[in-house]
């Protein structure tokens, strides 16, 4: 019989189940819920016509051989592409998805979204879009909003104070910032956090996402230290060790 019990730490899948489907797709994301992981990370970039695209880097290159920055782009345009035979011929024709797309796929299940607001160019705000879809999804207080971009985390804590946040960076920088500013989270690079910053973060009531962790030999250590949640590209290997 399964354990029902909830996974310690949780497991997120990095830009959805990217080791058997490319990253950040919607194929990447049904694996990752077929899974049964209890979280999914993914990027997003606004559009050059003002829609929000779950896409990691600022340009297409790499992941549809195509060119150009996301935000110069239009919605069209980006849904053209194919975001899936760079992995693999098994993806071709698989298209970089809107965050609404995604919301849509994911709301009716038990798996949460960790949802990065990418770095965006002046004048194109993420944050309302972002918060729009969370309330009408009902999921502002289940979803988590990071973002490495201290001002984007703030609009959209003024937008709406009840959405989880987390300030994405390295470990010493991390927990002065989240406790100013109020955030649940801090997310920190593997390499940049020990058991102390682990237990500072605790004492001080905000929780641990590492990223990214794909060696399942080290969950042991991690759980040990405490840490919350670890980020992973391998969602399939570390669920395994975690159950």
């Amino acid at each position: 019989m399964e354990n029902s019990q909830p996974l310690f730490p949780a497991i997120e899948a990095h830009r959805g189940d990217s080791s058997n489907a490319p990253e950040n797709t919607l194929a990447a994301f049904k694996a990752a819920i077929d899974l049964k992981t209890p979280w999914i990370e993914l990027d997003v970039h606004p559009t050059g016509d003002g829609a929000l695209v779950v896409i990691h880097d600022d340009t297409v290159e790499r992941t549809t051989g195509a060119t150009g920055a996301v935000c110069d782009l239009t919605l069209a345009e980006i849904q053209k592409l194919d975001a899936g035979s760079w992995f693999s011929p098994l993806f071709a024709g698989e298209r970089v998805p809107q965050l609404a797309e995604v919301f849509e796929l994911v709301a009716s299940t038990s798996t949460r979204l960790n949802i990065e607001i990418k770095t965006a160019p002046e004048g194109q705000d993420v944050a309302p879009g972002v918060v729009d879809l969370l309330r009408r999804y009902r999921k502002e207080r289940e979803y988590v909003v990071s973002s490495f971009d201290l001002p984007a985390l703030l609009q959209v804590q003024a937008l709406a104070p009840e959405v989880p946040l987390a300030i994405l960076g390295w470990g010493p920088d991390l927990l002065a910032i989240a406790q100013e500013h109020h955030f649940p989270w801090i997310h920190g690079f593997f390499a940049t956090m020990d058991a102390e910053a682990v237990a500072q973060a605790h004492a001080a009531g905000i929780g641990v996402n590492v990223w990214t962790v794909d060696d399942p030999d080290t969950l042991a250590s991690w759980k040990a230290m405490g840490v919350d949640k670890i980020c992973t590209n391998c969602p399939e290997l570390m669920l395994a060790a975690a159950r």
